[in-house]
């Protein structure tokens, strides 16, 4: 798989809203009303419990979570502070 991270966010907004049409990692989810406030907070734990992450307080703000591209950006930059903390 080329982008697992996005394929998994995918599934799991899919799962959660029943959403079936095509989401692109580069949509604004909250503005096309995909998720709303409270999906998105549901999205960040499950990426957090899903990915092995923490995110920091000032992490959880609409740039990072409302486009699934930043968020596996956001993913992969704290998984590699990580190896590099170990």
């Amino acid at each position: 798989m080329v982008n697992n991270e996005l394929e998994l966010l995918i599934d799991y907004v899919r799962r959660e809203t029943g959403y079936s049409r095509a989401i692109e990692g580069d949509e604004d989810l909250l503005a096309s009303e995909i998720l709303d406030s409270f999906n998105i907070v549901s999205l960040a734990v499950f990426a957090q419990e899903k990915f092995g992450i923490e995110f920091e307080p000032d992490e959880l703000v609409r740039d990072n979570l409302a486009r699934l591209s930043n968020l596996v950006a956001l993913i992969r930059r704290k998984r590699a502070e990580a190896a590099v903390k170990t």
